[in-house]
């Protein structure tokens, strides 16, 4: 069964045991292993940061990227279901993506990750990843420029985090000095509104200072979603042909500042958008805004493959546009998953930034470029956001593999250069291998002759394997015959794991 997959320890130190607070980087089938995952961290991971295969039919870096798009839906589809299951009730699965299964992505975990009507589709965020003038071939239809990431939320009533925008004094530079008693006393809106005429007044650009006023003009959303701005148009605005242009009204009872009044002000001749002056807010240092939709990130992805010590030409994401997600989304210590890994950039990022990790890579790269990076991260590595966090080093994380037994085979099969070294693996595979049930194992080797090509017989090989049978299983742990093939470490440190 899936979620009875054993983990080994291997590479890096031994250990035989595992805390909630150990990062930790898996070898092995990214599907088995996120099943492997659920009785430990399930409702624990705050971010699931993805970047799968793209499938665009050019397979850059190892994995399979030339699936049939149903294929490559369905492979999605099973890891995002069980990934959900890990994300606390607070957190966030974002998965970037190109344009070729764009569409097509969004559809499915739409489709899959609704309920009775409720969406926990957030929005997607656009990355510009290449500049728009400079194309990489010619021959392309289009150029190629942008990248999308589809963010959702565990919870349907999730509320997706704002900017903390600290304030600063840089757009009060305004003073309004009005030089006698109002020139008229009327209640506008409920309020009893001084007016000055213009001739009356004087207003002065100054310098920056926090007891200053902020100019705003009364435009765009600020005329329904802002309450002085609703004041405005309700109120002031329809007095335009009533009083001459740059008319000042100072009414009170309004805004979050000091003064308790704010000063609004017609349009200038021939202009159609009035204005209000504004104090700087009291009830708080910070403002919070919304997140746009889109982000420039051209320049970082021109740098990236300079990144991490170890080169992954096309498959690395920068790491500042990991950077970015990390923060939006998480607090220190909260727990990042990535079961994409790659080169290691969301894990290395994770680390910079105080934040608990989990990869999963199948790949053999992740030991001559992933654990690598890593292991210099630790060491202080200087390269991709380390001087804006200031890293200085530190941390370290648990390397673990699942323990591989058709999975073996499958390998050396595919890693077969001649029909002699094809044939001895199937020698070894009769004697220790899970062979499909069904077969009539005299028969088939009486066929296999038939195949002259090396192709052909690398297929017939895989399709006798049983394939639920590629890893052994946690529940067989302490049978003689697997017991034998565990070392005490590793044994503890599987117990460990699944806490039994």
């Amino acid at each position: 069964m899936l979620e009875d997959t054993i983990i080994l320890i291997g590479g890096g130190y031994e250990t035989s045991s595992i805390s909630d607070d150990d990062n930790l980087v898996i070898k092995g089938n990214n599907l088995i292993a996120l099943h492997s995952l659920k009785k430990r961290y399930a409702g624990k991971v705050k971010l699931i940061f993805l970047d799968p295969p793209y499938n665009t039919g050019a397979d850059s870096f190892e994995y399979n990227d030339q699936f049939s798009r149903s294929a490559w839906l369905t492979f999605i589809k099973n890891r995002v279901e069980v990934a959900m299951e890990l994300l606390s009730d607070d957190g966030v699965l974002l998965m970037q993506i190109s344009f070729h299964e764009y569409p097509y992505l969004r559809t499915l975990v739409d489709t899959i990750l609704s309920e009775d009507g409720h969406d926990r589709h957030i929005f997607d965020m656009n990355v510009l990843v290449r500049h728009p003038e400079r194309a990489l071939t010619a021959d392309k239809p289009f150029n190629d420029v942008m990248e999308y990431t589809l963010i959702y939320s565990k919870n349907y009533n999730y509320e997706m985090p704002k900017q903390i925008i600290e304030k600063t004094i840089d757009k009060y530079i305004y003073t309004v000095d009005t030089k006698s008693e109002p020139d008229e006393i009327r209640e506008l809106g409920g309020k009893e509104v001084e007016i000055y005429l213009p001739k009356n007044v004087k207003i002065q650009k100054v310098e920056a200072d926090k007891s200053n006023l902020h100019r705003e003009t009364v435009r765009g959303s600020i005329r329904e979603k802002n309450s002085s701005g609703r004041y405005y148009v309700a109120n002031i605005e329809p007095l335009i042909d009533e009083y001459p242009p740059l008319t000042l009204f100072k009414v009170p009872g309004i805004g979050d500042d000091k003064l308790g009044f704010r000063y609004f002000e017609l349009p200038k001749k021939g202009l159609k958008n009035g204005a209000y002056y504004q104090g700087m807010p009291q009830s708080s240092k910070v403002t919070k805004k919304p997140y746009p939709n889109f982000m420039d990130f051209v320049k970082e992805y021109n740098a990236a493959n300079k990144e991490g010590i170890y080169s992954f030409r096309n498959g690395k994401k920068p790491e500042a546009i990991i950077k970015k997600y990390i923060d939006i989304f998480t607090d220190e210590e909260d727990l990042v998953l990535d079961f994409f890994m790659g080169s290691a950039t969301t894990q290395a990022v994770a680390m910079k930034m105080r934040r608990h990790f989990i990869g999963i890579e199948q790949m053999d790269y992740i030991n001559t470029i992933a654990v690598p990076r890593l292991q210099k991260v630790i060491e202080g590595e200087q390269g991709g956001i380390s001087k804006d966090v200031n890293w200085q080093g530190g941390g370290s994380f648990v390397y673990a593999e699942l323990m591989e037994k058709n999975q073996g085979y499958l390998k050396d099969i595919q890693r077969s250069g001649s029909i002699q070294e094809m044939m001895e693996v199937y020698n070894r595979m009769k004697e220790n291998a899970d062979i499909d049930f069904r077969l009539d194992l005299e028969k088939f080797e009486g066929e296999l002759n038939n195949f002259n090509s090396l192709g052909d017989r690398r297929k017939e090989l895989i399709r006798i394997l049983d394939k639920n049978q590629l890893y052994y299983n946690y529940g067989n742990i302490d049978d003689e015959n697997v017991r034998d093939l565990i070392s005490d470490n590793d044994y503890k440190f599987s117990k460990s794991f699944y806490n039994s």
